[in-house]
């Protein structure tokens, strides 16, 4: 690995001598909630001026930190020297300055609000030439980190530091060298391992559509022939009332929509003055109470389908109208088709939340019983927590149907990529298990020639290529039985340009020197 430190003064090169002197480089990384500090110098010598390089990369995207310039104050034995750095490209910073006392020190590290510490040793004055500083920095708090040798030789934490916590790290022979600028040019990202005990995991595709409030049909008030109003096409937007199709009768004329309307209209008006007549003669005691009731009833009816006909017909047709906003899912007619009464010609959906509903074969009766968490894999490939959408398992059948299958139907708000009527993949986990094992993301898991393995950060510039032993997984997150540990990182974006590149970017014996 070459480290090329900017903006650094001195170098420790001999120049009557031909050998190269080699300095072990200290490496220290923190983390704070939005940033991964990584500092790295070359050791700390009281009265001479040291380098101290730093890397920050933003956990949002895995992309170098935006902050025009990063603070450092270092602290031994009540002495405090401070020095401030712009950024000399973006998320790198370079610190030149002098420590005044040896001894075991702290260094601060403010950047964009973001604070981490680190444990630091300043060695005495040494007659050879100064030494050049390059330190891990992390995100810090108050907690400190701990450099585990004298003279600097550190081992990575086994386990997750609380934020802030800067730790010393240290790469392997062997390692895979992956810059920080490298990472910051891809789609990269780490994560660290964690524990759960979730188990029973069942996978099963299963169908999207949209809830019953959100989809209608439109069928046929009449019989009649269709005549789509304007250029009416599957996936079209539709405003609410806005006319669809037309009914008319063409060359069938006992079943002209026209027709029906003037007869509809006659009966209405007949009807109406027959009630109002015997109205008349009920009260002066001509007609007796059940014929003006049976008017009544005759004039009511008459109304009620009148008034129906009304609203939906105009110049000779019968208009169908779009009863809500949104798209024209499916037509089920085509233009000039001759429909019956109740007919359906169109199903109209607009947007809002989904069902995902699959079936499952009995054996799985007991687990659906106890479902802990639904994770949705979509065509895209990108898996999404159904409690992270505000969704909820709504239905799990208790018999079978037809097809000796158990229904289950989750409910969610319409994501991107879950389209109404395409096919997804659900991970259904229920806690069976009261046994935690180590699980990472599913994304870290390379496969190569039927073996699996993942890229373990030993610092963040250096992974080591990992064979592991897997389990179930619930879609994100996957069981690992051997090869990673809990607490240790590994890339979950990226792991692929790692594997392409390992044999040009192994790291040699002295990587992590300065020559």
């Amino acid at each position: 690995m070459l480290l090329v430190f900017m903006g650094c003064e001195k170098h420790n090169h001999n120049e009557s001598a031909e050998h190269h002197e080699h300095h072990h480089v200290h490496s220290f990384v923190a983390y704070t909630d939005n940033m991964e500090l990584f500092l790295q110098h070359e050791g700390l010598e009281a009265g001479k001026k040291s380098c101290i390089t730093l890397y920050a990369t933003s956990l949002d995207d895995f992309k170098p930190a935006e902050s025009d310039k990063a603070e450092l104050l270092l602290s031994v034995a009540g002495k405090r020297v401070s020095a401030t750095a712009n950024a000399m490209h973006k998320g790198v910073y370079h610190f030149d300055f002098a420590p005044e006392e040896a001894g075991h020190g702290v260094l601060y590290l403010d950047i964009a609000g973001e604070y981490a510490h680190f444990d630091v040793d300043v060695e005495h004055a040494h007659s050879e030439a100064c030494a050049h500083n390059h330190s891990h920095d992390e995100h810090a708090t108050h907690d400190h980190s701990h450099n585990h040798s004298a003279h600097g030789h550190t081992h990575a934490h086994s386990h997750a530091p609380h934020p802030g916590h800067g730790f010393a790290v240290e790469a392997k022979d062997g390692d895979v060298s992956f810059s920080k600028e490298q990472s910051w040019k891809i789609d990269f990202a780490t994560a660290v391992a964690g524990k759960s005990s979730f188990d029973g995991v069942v996978k099963v595709a299963a169908k999207v559509d949209v809830l019953p409030d959100n989809f209608t049909t439109i069928v046929a008030t009449t019989s009649g022939k269709v005549q789509f109003v304007g250029n009416i096409l599957e996936g079209k937007e539709v405003a609410v009332d806005e006319p669809l199709f037309y009914l008319e009768g063409g060359d069938v004329t006992d079943n002209d929509a026209a027709v029906k309307y003037a007869e509809a209209e006659s009966e209405y008006i007949l009807s109406k003055a027959d009630y109002e007549r015997k109205k008349l003669l009920f009260i002066d005691k001509i007609v007796s109470e059940r014929e003006y009731q049976a008017a009544e009833a005759a004039y009511r009816r008459a109304e009620a389908r009148y008034t129906s006909m009304q609203r939906s017909f105009g110049n000779g047709k019968v208009c169908l109208r779009s009863p809500f906003a949104g798209y024209v899912a499916k037509l089920l007619v085509a233009n000039g088709d001759y429909v019956q009464p109740g007919t359906p010609v169109a199903r109209i959906e607009r947007a809002g939340s989904v069902n995902i509903s699959a079936e499952l074969p009995v054996r799985y009766a007991a687990q659906l019983n106890n479902i802990r968490n639904v994770n949705i894999e979509l065509q895209s490939g990108e898996l999404v927590s159904l409690g992270n959408i505000d969704g909820r398992t709504v239905a799990v059948g208790r018999s079978v149907n037809e097809c000796n299958m158990i229904p289950v139907t989750v409910t969610t708000d319409i994501v991107s990529g879950v389209v109404p009527g395409s096919i997804v993949t659900l991970y259904l986990s229920s806690e069976n298990s009261a046994v935690e094992n180590v699980v990472i993301p599913r994304s870290a898991i390379v496969e190569e020639m039927g073996s699996y393995f993942v890229f373990v950060q030993n610092t963040p510039v250096s992974f080591e290529k990992r064979s592991v032993v897997v389990g179930a997984t619930d879609g994100l997150m996957v069981k690992v039985y051997s090869g990673v540990h809990a607490g240790e990182r590994v890339v979950t974006k990226g792991a692929v340009v790692l594997k392409l590149s390992q044999g040009a970017a192994a790291l040699d014996p002295h990587a992590g020197h300065v020559h």
